[in-house]
């Protein structure tokens, strides 16, 4: 589940690369720093799937991220909006989301927890 999470969110970088030219100049800092996240979510994703019980905090981190991302966006459906789609706050919302749930399941499948127990 989180490698194929990895591999989705490379399709989110090159998304918001192909948006990039969309952009004002006054966005382009804020969006090359989302766009470049993407790449740093698709390793952690990545090392999740291959290494679920070695890395003490990221289930935990990866969780809180993505939680707030989603609840954050949540309180600004319908309004705002910015000059390219994936700035939609309502995708955003159900995107993460989605990465929430499907995080939290891995989490529990893998028994992620367990990593805290290593890390002594």
């Amino acid at each position: 589940m989180m490698i194929a999470l990895g591999v989705a969110t490379l399709g989110a970088f090159a998304n918001a690369a192909h948006e990039f030219s969309a952009l004002p100049p006054d966005r382009l800092v804020v969006n090359t720093w989302q766009m470049l996240g993407f790449v740093v979510f698709a390793g952690l994703f990545t090392l999740l799937g291959f290494f679920p019980r070695r890395m003490t905090g990221i289930w935990e981190l990866v969780l809180f991220h993505k939680l707030a991302v989603t609840l954050f966006n949540a309180s600004f459906i319908g309004t705002v909006t910015g000059p390219v789609r994936s700035d939609n706050p309502l995708v955003v919302t159900v995107v993460d989301g989605v990465l929430v749930v499907v995080t939290l399941m891995a989490y529990v499948l893998t028994r992620g927890w367990r990593a805290w127990s290593h890390g002594r």
